[in-house]
């Protein structure tokens, strides 16, 4: 539980609050996980995916039910169908403080996605959905300038309400650099193997570095997924046979793989909110090679913390890989300066206060 909400829990839990956390696919390491934070963990029914309104429905009865049996009085929800259905029920249950988080849209609201009349269709019954149940938020949180502009467009004369954050927050004593040691040069794509966050673009380069450099490691971490923007199993496979990246699959812990000679390379086009891939390699002093996507260029100093390029362009992305190949000084470098930026952006603490600071006036602020 060291990514993610770990720390908010924990946070409340310091600050003598009773923590309930939510989800419909507990299993008994993710159960005993909560428990051993000291909160506790509730079922709900919800669907992640799908459009169907009576499965949201569902959710809301359910969750106005557990909303009064409990007796909540806060609500913390995120991402975009349990910040709908997370709303509506806690107006029906009368809890007096709801937070919203917008951690990135998804490809529903990419520009870069393909046309169909299905997605449009979903796109503007999403946003009006939104537009009608946001407002029932007593704070919304976005992670970039592109989700701030969105959710305050949402909130209309209640936009004040929405404040931008450097991430949900981030254990950097638990994401600190590895000491210094004389590994060879790695280039690391590290998330779900989905085409739109440039998992293709990333192999193409990596092909063109190691046709010039072959002692350079070019490593994926990560593993395919259900959605269908996702590189097939056979597609990764290939790819690592043909000795272009070296993939690893799914890994649980992916600090040691970020040694002072690792460079993460993120060439998404997806709408990201602030990939937590970024944030955990600049606390680990490791350069950043990404694109102007939402919430990944405006993280990285251009040229002092990392490199941002044009998304879809493997050439681009070649160029700054082999930069580094031929200026390997500079890696420590530059990782040295973007850890100095995670100890102020990101910290958890730092961004819990911000986050509850209406509820914990007697937190100072740092």
């Amino acid at each position: 539980m060291q990514k993610f909400r770990g720390h908010m829990i924990t946070f409340l839990i310091e600050h003598g609050f009773r923590v309930h956390c939510f989800a419909p696919d507990y299993d008994a390491q993710s159960r005993k996980a909560i428990e051993d934070l000291g909160a506790t963990p509730v079922d709900f029914e919800h669907e992640r995916s799908g459009t169907n309104p009576l499965g949201a429905l569902v959710s809301i009865r359910d969750l106005v039910r557990q909303f009064k049996r409990l007796n909540i009085d806060v609500v913390f929800c995120y991402f975009l169908k349990p910040i709908v259905v997370s709303n509506i029920a806690a107006k029906i249950a009368k809890v007096p403080t709801v937070y919203s988080m917008i951690e990135g849209r998804g490809m529903l609201f990419g520009e870069n996605a393909p046309f169909s009349f299905k997605r449009q269709a979903v796109k503007r019954a999403v946003t009006t959905t939104l537009r009608a149940v946001l407002p029932f938020s007593d704070r919304v949180f976005v992670l970039n300038k592109e989700d701030r502009a969105f959710a305050g467009g949402l909130m209309g004369s209640k936009a004040g309400r929405v404040t931008q954050l450097n991430g949900i927050g981030l254990d950097i004593d638990y994401y600190a650099p590895h000491d210094y040691d004389e590994q060879p040069l790695r280039f690391i794509f590290c998330g779900r193997l989905l085409k739109s966050k440039g998992v293709v673009e990333f192999v193409r380069a990596s092909e063109k570095v190691r046709a010039k450099y072959p002692e350079v490691e070019c490593t994926v971490i990560g593993d395919v997924d259900e959605n269908v923007d996702s590189a097939t199993r056979e597609e990764i496979e290939s790819w690592d046979r043909e000795g272009h990246v070296d993939w690893l699959g799914f890994q649980p812990d992916t600090r040691p793989f970020f040694h002072r000679h690792a460079v993460l390379v993120l060439p998404t086009f997806y709408p990201e909110g602030l990939p937590r891939s970024i944030q955990e390699s600049l606390s680990m002093a490791c350069p950043v090679i990404t694109t102007e996507a939402p919430g990944c260029g405006e993280q990285i100093d251009d040229g002092v913390t990392g490199f941002v390029v044009k998304s879809r362009d493997s050439q681009a992305l070649a160029d700054k890989m082999i930069y580094f190949a031929e200026n390997t000084d500079r890696i420590a470098e530059m990782g040295e300066v973007g850890r100095r930026y995670a100890e102020k952006a990101f910290e958890s603490d730092a961004i819990n206060r911000i986050i509850f600071r209406d509820l914990l006036p007697s937190v100072r602020l740092k």
